[in-house]
């Protein structure tokens, strides 16, 4: 029995106004079981129902329960091998898919029914999306990651080696899987440039839409693919491939290393100038909030030196170096009294003694 690859990526609210929910990768073979965790943010009412369904190769309802209640599916064949644990009113519950098989390979939420009497009842999206990939070869280990874009972005996928020579790089191939779809070549640069294309080139990207670039790393020069300008139907398994010197690319399967690209329905410019505009926005209250601080400081400042600061006296006596004008009055004062006190008493004159009357 081969490992779960457990990947979590981010629940993402864009600035387009569409929701990612988080994606759970299971990756199984024929014959496993599957346990899918449905659940949803409490709220009230609580849930009276809940739906599983598909939503990507073949979009259908798996089964719905009503809150205690059983649950029914839409296909018969699936009754034997499907079980739920848990009641939807809990606001979560798990739902075991037994017995897998190549078909069921899919992407899968759950959705619950919430009580509306004023109008019709509430459909709300479980918080968990769960990508269920069953493979037939049970010897075949596939790594697989997740890539997720918006309409008109691009993904970027690294590019392994086919064996651990060091060779020389002579191009790319860029393989892609529809659910049980053959697998088709949509780039081969080989072919690309004048020469035979692969036998198993069905269709292709065109080069402006495929990039190749190549950066040292730890372990040497790596490679990856840039795949531009996608839209919701290039959702699919994609691998990447170097076309080293001397080797030959016959294979009709993907690599070992497998991608999700998953292409959201919401416009990226959209995206891209409200994320300016967030920017923007930002810079112009830290400039505002610079000049209030800058206001304060000078408030702050005048206020200080006014405290400090004394008058001083008029600059004409200064310049000319006269007394203050209560100096001068004093002065002016005392001399009045002086003056007066020689008035009121009588002056005596000296006269010259007569020596010849003595």
């Amino acid at each position: 029995m081969t490992a779960i690859q457990y990947l979590v990526w981010l629940w993402l609210i864009t600035q387009t106004g569409f929701v990612r929910s988080e994606i759970v990768f299971f990756e199984k073979h024929e014959g496993e079981s599957v346990v899918l965790p449905c659940g949803v943010e409490p709220r009230h009412p609580s849930p009276i129902g809940v739906y599983l369904r598909r939503s990507w190769l073949r979009p259908v309802e798996v089964l719905f329960m009503y809150t205690k209640s059983e649950f029914s599916v839409t296909n018969d064949d699936d009754k034997n091998r499907t079980t739920v644990s848990g009641d939807p009113s809990s606001h979560s519950l798990n739902v075991t898919i037994s017995q897998l098989t190549a078909d069921d390979t899919d992407r899968y939420y759950c959705e619950f029914v919430m009580a509306n009497s004023a109008s019709e009842d509430l459909h709300v999206r479980g918080r968990t999306e769960f990508f269920l990939l069953v493979k037939a070869d049970a010897h075949g280990l596939v790594d697989i990651g997740l890539v997720e874009t918006c309409a008109g972005g691009f993904a970027v996928l690294p590019c392994f080696s086919p064996n651990e020579e060091g060779l020389a790089v002579e191009g790319v191939s860029l393989k892609r899987q529809r659910g049980l779809a053959p697998v088709e070549t949509l780039y081969h640069s080989k072919s690309h440039h004048g020469r035979s294309p692969p036998s198993s080139s069905s269709s292709q990207f065109s080069t402006e839409r495929v990039h190749l670039s190549s950066a040292p790393g730890p372990s040497g020069i790596t490679y990856n693919l840039t795949l531009q300008q996608l839209q919701p139907e290039d959702s699919a398994m994609y691998s990447c491939k170097l076309l080293m010197h001397g080797r030959s690319d016959d294979s009709t399967s993907l690599g070992r290393r497998v991608f999700f690209v998953s292409v959201q329905g919401g416009d990226c410019g959209c995206s891209n100038y409200s994320t300016l505009l967030y920017a923007l926005s930002a810079a112009v209250a830290i400039l505002l909030l610079l000049v209030l601080i800058g206001f304060v400081v000078i408030y702050q400042g005048k206020a200080h030196h006014s405290v400090k600061s004394h008058p001083q006296g008029p600059i004409y006596e200064v310049m000319t170096g006269l007394p203050p004008l209560s100096r001068k009055l004093a002065s002016h004062h005392l001399e009045e009294i002086e003056s007066s006190e020689y008035r009121n008493c009588p002056v005596k004159k000296s006269r010259p003694e007569n020596h010849y009357e003595t």
